[in-house]
C-alpha cells in the first residue's frame, strides 16, 4: 500500500489527508468544489473549509475522482452521509479487490435508515466488509490540523487490516485503537450529531452546565439504546467513539452541529441557518433518519424526538427542553 486518495475536500477531510500528507509521502486529496480545488493549489489552503490552515507541501490536490482512486491503494471517504451512495457508484467502476476503504463519515442514509458500511455493501457487495474500516472518535478538524493530540478508534471485521492501518495512521498526534464492533461506532458516530444539535440549542437558550451534563449523560443512554438494538456492544458507547465524540460535539463550540442548534435557538429558522454556510451539519438529516427508527423499533428516544419536532415541526426549542424534563418519572438506569 502506498497512495491514499482522501475523498471529500470539506473541513474534516482536508485535515485528515494534510494529516497523512505529513506522515507520508502520495497522498491525494479529490475536491468536488472548484473554489476549494484552487485555492489548494494556488495558495496551499482551503479557504473554504479549513481557512488559516497551511496544507502540507506534498498534498495533491485533484478533481479526477474515478482516476485517482484507481491509482491509489487506500481510499478515504470523507464526504457527508447523504452523498455517499452517489460517490460509491462512482467509485465501483474502478474498485479493486485489494483497495483498502478507509470511512471518515458519520450518519445514515435517511432514505434506506442504512449507516455507510451497509450503503457499501449494498453498492459493492457483502464482500467490500474485509477491505472496510471505519475511523471515528473525539477529533474537531481544525484542532487535528494544529497538531493537537487526538485519539480516535477504528473498527473492522478484518483484524489483520485493522491492525496494519492502526499502526500506519497512528502518530504523537493521533493515536488510534481498534474495535471489533463496527456497527455501534457507526451508530455513536452518527447521533452525537443530533445530540449535539440539542447542545447547541441549550446554549441558545441560555442554560449552562448542569443542563448540557444532564443532556449528555442521558443522551449517551439514548444512543445506547438503539445501538444494542441494532446489534452493537454496551461498551463501545462508553469510549472513545462514545462517550468521548458525544462530550466534544456537546461543549466543543466548533461543532457545526453545536451551531446549528445554538442558532436555531435564538431564533433562526432551519432554512436560513443551512443557507448560511457551505459547511454540512450531519445532525440533520440523521435526525429524520434517527426518529424513523425509533418509531419502526419502538424505541423510547425522547432528547432525539424533541429535536425532530424543533427542526421540523416548528416547536420552540425552550417548550422543547420543558417537555423533557417533565416527563414520567423513571429508574436511571433503563437502557434497554
Amino acid at each position: 500500500m502506498s497512495s491514499i486518495l482522501v475523498i471529500g475536500g470539506g473541513s474534516w477531510g482536508t485535515a485528515f489527508a494534510d494529516y497523512l500528507a505529513r506522515q507520508e509521502e502520495g497522498v491525494r486529496l479529490w475536491v468536488r468544489e472548484d473554489e476549494v480545488l484552487a485555492t489548494i493549489r494556488s495558495h496551499r489552503e482551503n479557504r473554504v473549509f479549513l481557512p488559516g490552515i497551511e496544507l502540507a507541501p506534498g498534498l495533491e490536490a485533484t478533481a479526477a475522482l474515478e482516476q485517482a482512486a484507481a491509482a491509489a491503494a487506500v481510499l478515504v471517504l470523507a464526504v457527508p452521509s447523504k452523498f455517499i451512495r452517489s460517490v460509491l457508484r462512482r467509485l465501483a467502476a474502478v474498485r479493486r479487490e485489494d483497495h483498502v476503504l478507509v470511512n471518515l463519515s458519520k450518519g445514515f442514509e435517511s432514505d434506506s435508515l442504512m449507516t455507510i458500511s451497509q450503503v457499501a455493501a449494498e453498492v459493492f457487495g457483502p464482500g467490500v466488509a474485509r477491505q472496510w474500516l471505519t475511523l471515528s472518535g473525539p477529533s474537531f478538524a481544525r484542532e487535528l490540523a494544529g497538531g493537537h493530540p487526538t485519539a480516535v478508534v477504528a473498527a473492522s471485521e478484518n483484524g489483520e487490516m485493522l491492525e496494519r492501518l492502526q499502526a500506519r495512521f497512528s502518530s504523537a498526534t493521533l493515536r488510534v485503537y481498534r474495535s471489533g464492533d463496527l456497527r455501534g461506532l457507526e451508530v455513536a458516530g452518527a447521533l452525537k450529531n443530533v445530540m449535539a444539535i440539542a447542545s447547541g440549542m441549550i446554549s441558545g437558550l441560555g442554560y449552562g452546565f448542569n443542563t448540557t451534563a444532564s443532556l449528555v449523560t442521558r443522551a449517551n443512554m439514548e444512543i445506547s439504546r438503539l445501538g444494542l438494538r441494532l446489534g452493537a456492544r454496551a461498551e463501545t458507547f462508553w469510549g472513545l467513539g462514545g462517550i468521548g465524540d458525544l462530550m466534544l460535539t456537546c461543549f466543543g463550540t466548533l461543532s457545526r452541529n453545536f451551531q446549528l442548534g445554538r442558532r436555531i435557538a435564538l431564533g433562526e429558522s432551519l432554512a436560513a441557518v443551512e443557507r448560511s454556510t457551505p459547511m454540512v451539519a450531519e445532525g440533520v438529516e440523521t435526525t429524520k433518519a434517527v426518529q424513523q427508527l425509533a418509531e419502526q423499533l419502538a424505541i423510547e428516544m425522547p432528547i432525539a424526538r424533541e429535536v425532530h419536532r424543533v427542526l421540523f415541526d416548528g416547536k420552540d426549542a425552550r417548550s422543547a427542553v420543558h417537555d423533557l424534563m417533565l416527563r414520567s418519572l423513571k429508574n436511571e438506569w433503563n437502557i434497554n
